[in-house]
């Protein structure tokens, strides 16, 4: 082993355990497939895991090398500040064995994940094909996909892509109740070009949907990304919402206030659509109904005719 490669270490742990269920459940991925895999062969088995286990934990998108899950990143960045990976290259490694945890101990996530393991002995470009073929639309974006597959697999992988519709149309999406990368694999399956954020402060504590996190990662799938911050409406203004009057009322004064929109961001949002066909609309709310982004699509619909989607 090359003495820069990171190996299982021999330390102590931290105290407390991970936050969350789904680090746990990378941390018994490492333990049971040795103490270390590579970041890629981590993120490919963990994807199977979730396709073939039903586990919500983690969700994935197509990107440079196939499937892969930016919140899994995050969590393997947090989890070696805390102590307990190493990370160098490559390679993670776990600090110590979770032999020394008393929380892993007796866990039945382990001994599934470790049953399950025994049953995938493949890994680097054997793994990575497997995930092509199984599940092409992952393939998509990759950037290995010519040099492990043959004619036939890549046509059903360029199959996958060239399916997408690029009819002009005006998509409106929330964020509620779904992961960062399910968010992310609509947008993509609907062939969207660029996403209006139209929340007045585009802030969230839910991973990934923060102005700054979309602005960031947006543009590394192909998705231009803007806030158009005057057609949000004030935090303020949304307090004490429970019954359908409520939002009846709010956005009844929220539509009076669109007509002063115009020429400004409303026409802009016309002019990016008829520059990028695909275009989002997006704030929090999953049901359009419950969100002043169908306010905007209404009144653009009687400007002139556009296709608007809902999704």
């Amino acid at each position: 082993m090359n003495p820069s490669t990171p190996a299982i270490g021999s330390g102590n742990l931290p105290n407390k355990p991970p936050t969350y269920h789904r680090q746990r459940l990378l941390l018994f991925f490492l333990d049971q497939a040795g103490g270390e895999l590579t970041k890629l062969d981590l993120q490919k088995l963990l994807f199977l895991y979730t396709q073939e286990s039903g586990s919500g934990h983690y969700a994935f998108v197509p990107y440079r090398f196939g499937c892969y899950s930016f919140l899994l990143k995050d969590d393997l960045d947090l989890l070696e500040k805390r102590g307990w990976l190493t990370i160098k290259d490559h390679l993670v490694a776990l600090s110590a064995p979770l032999i020394n945890a008393k929380w892993a101990k007796n866990s039945p996530t382990k001994r599934t994940v470790g049953r399950w393991l025994r049953n995938k002995s493949s890994r680097g470009d054997e793994l990575i094909k497997e995930v092509y073929l199984r599940f092409p639309w992952y393939a998509t974006r990759s950037e290995l996909k010519k040099r492990l597959l043959n004619k036939d697999e890549l046509a059903k992988v360029t199959d996958a892509q060239t399916q997408l519709d690029d009819q002009q149309t005006l998509f409106t999406l929330g964020y509620e109740g779904i992961q960062f990368e399910e968010y992310l694999n609509r947008l993509l399956v609907n062939n969207i070009k660029l996403v209006c954020d139209v929340r007045r402060n585009p802030l969230s504590r839910k991973f990934g949907f923060s102005g700054k996190t979309l602005a960031t990662i947006l543009p590394k799938i192909g998705i231009e990304y803007i806030h158009l911050a005057t057609l949000g409406i004030d935090s303020s203004l949304r307090k004490n919402l429970t019954h359908p009057s409520d939002y009846q009322a709010l956005f009844t004064n929220y539509r009076a206030t669109l007509e002063q929109q115009q020429p400004g961001e409303l026409g802009q949002i016309m002019d990016l659509l008829n520059k990028h066909k695909r275009v989002a609309l997006t704030c929090f709310e999953q049901l359009q109904q419950s969100c002043h982004r169908h306010c905007i699509t209404d009144f653009l619909k009687q400007q002139q005719p556009i296709a608007v989607i809902h999704l």
